[in-house]
């Protein structure tokens, strides 16, 4: 698959990478049926004798659904996004912000909310304890939402579904709760994909906050320690056990066993979170290793035209070459952004490539939680 590194390292070892998403041209949306047939329901639907969802008992001093959005797709009919909107109880001029949380390639909703120690690795809890609304999303062809035939589905497709889930957002059509300003949290893929959906539509979004990604991967050599280049990475999500029966789409893969430690910093990641993220990896398709490497005169990033933060794991393969740090960061990537992006930038130190998820968690999410709220 192109795009994809293979080489593994003490550091982010053989991690899925992403160099750039599809430049923003027309998109064709041909696919819809879901192939775990959840039922592409109204995201108002199920408001009245429900029992409590697995979402509002990980946060009970939240108001927190669970709900699939209808999106439309061209050709084929209808599709949804799954998504768990959380407000806070007590209502704010804040809580009108909400953050549309993103994951990255193999990723659902669970990266935001990791199920461990209490919340510490949850960054979901931090949004609502600072005053923030959250929709914490599976990407199309992830999770619970729509899983489309692979071969038919594209980077367009999902930020297209994307337009259409801001949009009702904003209308008030999810939850009967509209919201004043749509912050956009994307990690690994979720981040390179707000380069293409703000190429298209420009004005969807109040700011963006970019985990995990940058234009440029720096080279790293291999090591021993690694699995082994006669072990895949990934495998078809139908051999694994996890998926087998029902994933059954030979396009569709996920990461082989063991693999989700090299996400990581070992020194200073808990043991229980690459557990738990073991146990509730997600599928990608080609199309999220479909790279097309551009100047930055061209790259559809600088169609960015609100505050943007980037946050990069020292250790994570998307940092600079060398000493990485906010200014070698910004000297790499300011070429890519507009001047209206006011580019920012947060290096995480002792962390790889999932930037949310080691042990300083909780430093690292109110950073980012203080420049949202700074930048609102």
């Amino acid at each position: 698959m192109t795009g994809r590194r293979r080489t593994f390292s003490t550091k982010t070892k053989a991690f899925t990478a992403v160099l750039t998403t599809v430049a923003a041209t027309g998109i064709a949306i041909p696919v819809i049926m879901s192939e775990r047939g959840e039922p592409a329901t109204s995201a108002n639907a199920g408001t009245a004798h429900t029992p409590v969802s697995s979402v509002q008992k990980l946060h009970p001093d939240a108001a927190c659904y669970e709900v699939r959005v209808p999106v439309s797709v061209k050709k084929r009919g209808n599709a949804h996004i799954y998504g768990e909107l959380c407000r806070p109880r007590h209502q704010s001029t804040t809580s009108k912000t909400v953050q549309l949380l993103v994951p990255g390639s193999t990723y659902n909703h669970s990266y935001y909310d990791m199920p461990v120690a209490d919340g510490r690795y949850s960054y979901v809890s931090a949004a609502l304890d600072a005053g923030f609304s959250t929709f914490n999303i599976d990407r199309l062809a992830t999770g619970k939402s729509t899983l489309p035939p692979s071969p038919q589905y594209t980077l367009d497709t999902g930020t297209d579904a994307l337009h259409q889930v801001i949009t009702q957002l904003r209308d008030g059509q999810i939850k009967d709760r509209a919201f004043d300003k749509v912050v956009w949290v994307g990690h690994s893929l979720g981040s390179s994909m707000a380069w293409a959906q703000a190429a298209k539509y420009t004005h969807d979004v109040d700011a963006f906050v970019l985990t995990s990604m940058s234009h440029v991967v720096r080279d790293e050599e291999p090591s021993d320690d690694g699995p082994g280049q006669d072990i895949p990475f990934e495998i078809k999500a139908k051999d694994d056990p996890k998926f087998r029966g029902a994933v059954n789409d030979p396009g569709y893969l996920t990461t082989n066993a063991g693999m989700r430690q090299f996400f990581y910093y070992p020194p200073n990641a808990d043991p229980a979170v690459i557990e738990a993220d073991e146990r509730l990896k997600d599928v990608s398709t080609a199309a999220d290793s479909d790279s097309t490497p551009l100047p930055p005169a061209k790259s559809p990033s600088r169609a960015i035209e609100v505050p943007t933060l980037l946050v990069t794991g020292d250790k994570d393969q998307y940092c600079t070459a060398g000493t990485c740090t906010p200014e070698t960061m910004l000297a790499n990537e300011r070429p890519y952004y507009s001047d209206l992006a006011g580019l920012t930038s947060i290096v995480v130190p002792d962390s790889g490539h999932n930037v949310q998820l080691h042990r300083n968690a909780p430093e690292t999410n109110a950073r980012i939680l203080n420049w949202i709220r700074t930048t609102r």
